[in-house]
Parts: C-alpha cells; structure tokens; sequence
C-alpha cells in the first residue's frame, strides 16, 4: 500500500461556474471542452447544490482539515448570492475562508462589502482596469476603504503569467513554454471540487482532466488519498510531467517545496517590488 500523502492546505469549493468576465489570462476564456463554454461559446450558468457544499466542508473538517477555504475555481463567487451564508457556514464550522474576486459585484454594493469583510479572512481583488499607477493606486485605495475590517490582497492586470490553455500573448510577464522534467507539488496544496462534483488535480486543471473522482458520489477523503491521487501526486515531485499530457505541455514553472511564496529569482524584479510595497500574497 502507498504512504498517504500530506492533507491539502487549502480547499476550494466552486459554488457556480459563471465568470462576468472573459480575461485574456483565464483558462476559461479558452475553454473548448463544454464545462464553461458550450459549443457556441456561451457560458455554462449551473450550482453546486447547497447540501453538497455543506456536505464536503463537514467531510473535510472530519479528516482533520482547519484550513482555508474559498468558493471559487476561476470563477466569479459573489454572482452567487449564497457565498455569504457559505463563508458564515466555513467559520462555524471551524475553518478560515478567503474569496478571491475581479470585484465587479462588490464595486457598487457597500452593504454586501461590509458583510464580506467581516466574515472572510481575506479578500483578494483583481485590478485589471487601470492604465497607469495613478489609477491603480487609486483602485487600491478603494478598495482597502470599502473593505476595511478584513485583509486586502491585490492580483495585477499587469504582472499575469501564461496559463495551460490561454495562448501566447505579449501583455504577460514571461513567455509560454513547457518545463519539461520540473518538479512540481502544486497538487498537494489545494483540493478543488468544481460546481459539477469533479475533483481537480489544481489549479490548472479546469476541465477534469485526470479524472480523479467526483465529491457528489465519493467522500474526499477516498479521492485525495486514493492510490491515483497518490500515483500522480508523487510522479510529479519527481518531475515525471511526460506522464500526464496535460502536465508535460504545463506553462508552470518548477515547484519543489513550499517555500513558492519567497523569493526564488524566478518572477522578476517587477513582481517582487510590488510585492514588497503592497499586501500582495
């Protein structure tokens, strides 16, 4: 029998599978496979069902998980009108939720900011509007007012990196190309459950493409440490990426250990200045 694997650090649990918009960055603006886009290009509009959000976040806590959680897989979580009752439920339940968000909801809704602010742990905003750095310090400033009582975290339109299904293009820090034989532990960092069940391998994987298993009809604690999770998880601290196709062609660069937050030399002396001079995790 195989060693278990670490529990995940994080777990996201995608409520609805809608984006208001459509980002050059974003996987799922270049999705082909009918789980965001259909075959005429329209969003794909569905929810998870409520029991079942409540139903992993019980299974989760019950494997020992006290982590954060957030409702989101590159999705948009505050178009849905439940994302404030699911946070209330993630505290009482013992865990630390966090939402990332492109802010379009919250912009013109002050009422629906406090609320946010007061439960989640953090809020991670993405400025993708501004042209020049008055603007964007004037989009900093909003938002750290309107969301005062909790940590604001910014994304940059302007430091966005190559993903596995976007293209290549120019407005992104750093070219597209695989890193063959590279290391990487990103699987182990976070679980995520899309809005239709299906587990994801990470971040990168938004269509389900290793078909782990499905949250609606397994308990996760059978999907995070089944001998395929496993199989995978290990392959890929060995920098076996030829194994998996999605993986061998992944524009991520090399991830040994959990230090990826510090600095490494590998994002450039543009990422790192704005992350010294502003809350930017």
């Amino acid at each position: 029998m195989r060693q278990k694997i670490p529990l995940f650090q994080r777990l996201l649990i995608e409520l609805q599978s809608n984006c208001n918009r459509e980002c050059f960055f974003c996987n799922r603006t270049f999705d082909t496979s009918g789980k965001r886009l259909d075959s005429n290009g329209k969003k794909i509009i569905k929810q998870m069902p409520t029991e079942n959000v409540l139903r992993i976040m019980d299974e989760a806590v019950a494997m020992g998980f006290k982590g954060r959680v957030a409702f989101h897989h590159m999705s948009e979580p505050f178009l849905d009108n439940r994302i404030i009752d699911m946070a209330h439920e993630a505290r009482r339940r013992g865990l630390r939720p966090y939402e990332h968000t492109n802010g379009d909801v919250l912009r013109n809704n002050k009422e629906l900011c406090k609320e946010a602010a007061r439960v989640f742990e953090y809020i991670k905003v993405g400025l993708y509007d501004y042209k020049n750095e008055d603007e964007l310090n004037d989009e900093i400033a909003f938002w750290q007012d309107a969301l005062q009582g909790t940590e604001v975290h910014f994304s940059l339109g302007g430091v966005v990196f190559p993903r596995t299904s976007t293209p290549e293009d120019e407005r992104m820090f750093r070219a597209k190309h695989s890193y063959e034989n590279a290391a990487c532990i990103r699987p182990l960092f976070r679980m995520i459950i899309h809005y239709d069940g299906n587990v994801a391998l990470c971040c990168e994987d938004m269509t389900d493409m290793f078909d782990l298993g499905n949250a609606f009809h397994q308990p996760i604690q059978d999907i995070w440490y089944s001998e395929k999770h496993i199989g995978i998880v290990k392959d890929l601290q060995l920098g076996l990426r030829e194994r998996y196709e999605a993986c061998k062609n992944c524009p991520m660069p090399e991830l040994a250990d959990a230090s990826w937050f510090e600095n490494k030399n590998k994002l450039g002396k543009k990422l790192k200045s704005i992350w010294k001079s502003m809350n930017i995790t």
